[in-house]
């Protein structure tokens, strides 16, 4: 397996796009939503990494693309914004090598670690983050609830019940 950066906005577009649906698809599936997201949507969403605040890296085994992970550098940070590998790939330690790649260049800007947004019901994510040593709980984007928007889960952070 090899992680390699991807320089020009076609490079691997075909092999990435589908991985990109998929992870969208798996995200509206925890957020209980309806998805009206396409594979052109994805080599849209995918080409618009390609500007100097992302950096995208993909899994290789074999010529296959097997996962990928964007990253975004922001005022010297390193932020996670997406990692997905493909799910007949996954226990193969290639979420971890792209997790590395993250961490390596954070730590080429002077900083410990990569910082990372997760759906707060990606369990399986949050097993893998914790497995990786991530535990600490940084930061809670808090919004009001849309118009018409039936939410019937509530989780609890302290002292205060937010609905999900």
């Amino acid at each position: 397996m090899k992680i390699l950066k991807v320089l020009q906005k076609d490079e691997h577009i075909n092999e990435v796009s589908p991985l990109l649906y998929d992870f969208r698809q798996e995200l509206a599936i925890l957020k209980n939503r309806r998805l009206t997201y396409t594979l052109t949507d994805a080599e849209q969403e995918l080409s618009e990494y390609f500007s100097p605040e992302y950096e995208v890296y993909i899994s290789v085994n074999y010529k296959l693309v097997t996962g990928y992970a964007i990253l975004k550098i922001f005022d010297e940070t390193v932020w996670l914004e997406q990692l997905y590998v493909m799910k007949n790939q996954r226990r193969n330690g290639i979420a971890s090598a792209l997790l590395d790649k993250a961490n390596s260049r954070a730590k080429e800007y002077g900083k410990e670690t990569a910082f990372i947004n997760v759906h707060p019901n990606n369990y399986k994510m949050i097993k893998f983050l914790a497995s990786q040593g991530y535990n600490v709980l940084n930061l809670i984007e808090i919004r009001k609830l849309y118009n018409n928007e039936k939410l019937d889960t509530r989780i609890q952070v302290g002292e205060s019940s937010f609905l999900y």
